[in-house]
């Protein structure tokens, strides 16, 4: 049985990520885990993991880190990026392309393949998109809409030092629907399903995002995403998965809260909606239809 080592976090996003598909690559006969990258670890502690697994998983700005203070060979090192922070924060930190001597190289979305043609990186990534397993946030889809929730996290800006999630956009468009708004504080991963059943929706306000994870999850629970038309929520909103608003940051405003505020009017459109989302995310997103990429790159 293959034997991978996941050096990430245990906070959402990356805790619901990688707990996830430890889970699903389980039934696959590999044999995944998780270790906490915010730890120091003694060369005694790291030469047994290095003899304990096979494949070492982690952001490509933590690479280096793997490779030079724990002693991890790059060969055996998977980078994945979920961000294009990780993929300048990684160029900045290494003095070569290293991407080519890597065991693999994949990015959760088109987008991300297309940055790092942009910006010079010589090998091609595999796209491996993200999952949920969605019977985790089982339950009865919302009825009314009262309360509203925020798809974001703590990383507000990006390389360039621009807001990407602009919470305070989503703080008025909601305040201008005369909803509530119940914000998160985003470190348990495992209190999320408990999140979303205190919302009847979600809003993510990004300009720039790969994947969407708070709108695939929020979608499952059957409650109604709302997001801008980035990463790959645009095409999965327009199929069914939740509603789109306008990037320019006015219309956001005003066309997220009046969403809103129609649907808080109209209970039975937006108990439909909320099915319709919940439908899609469970023939759509289950890491039963995403992992067959996943377990390529691992194929080293």
């Amino acid at each position: 049985m293959k034997r991978v080592l996941f050096f990430t976090q245990n906070r959402w996003a990356f805790g619901s990520i990688h707990h996830g598909l430890c889970k699903e690559l389980y039934k696959h006969g590999i044999y995944a885990n998780l270790l906490d990258w915010t730890q120091e670890y003694t060369a005694e502690e790291f030469k047994l993991l290095r003899d304990s697994y096979d494949v070492f998983v982690t952001m490509p700005d933590a690479v280096l880190a793997l490779h030079y203070r724990y002693g991890v060979e790059l060969e055996r090192i998977v980078a994945v990026a979920h961000g294009q922070w990780d993929i300048l924060l990684a160029k900045q930190q290494a003095d070569q392309d290293f991407y080519p001597k890597l065991g693999g190289f994949g990015v959760i979305s088109e987008i991300l393949k297309n940055k790092c043609c942009e910006w010079g990186i010589s090998r091609i990534p595999k796209i491996a998109e993200l999952g949920i397993h969605v019977d985790i946030y089982d339950g009865p889809v919302a009825e009314s809409l009262e309360v509203v929730g925020y798809g974001g996290s703590g990383e507000t800006k990006n390389w360039f030092g621009v807001e990407i999630k602009r919470p305070k956009l989503v703080e008025l468009a909601i305040e201008k629907s005369g909803l509530v708004l119940k914000k998160h504080q985003f470190y348990n991963h495992l209190a999320m399903p408990a999140y979303y059943k205190q919302v009847g929706a979600v809003v993510m306000g990004s300009i720039e995002e790969a994947g969407g994870l708070p709108m695939m999850e929020c979608a499952a629970a059957g409650r109604l995403p709302i997001g801008t038309p980035v990463g790959y929520f645009a095409e999965n909103a327009s199929k069914g998965g939740g509603v789109l608003a306008p990037m320019d940051d006015n219309e956001f405003v005003n066309v997220t809260s009046m969403i809103l505020k129609d649907f808080k009017n109209d209970p039975r459109a937006y108990q439909l909606k909320c099915e319709m989302a919940r439908e899609y995310a469970r023939k759509n997103y289950d890491w039963s239809v995403k992992i067959k990429n996943w377990i390529d790159l691992f194929t080293i």
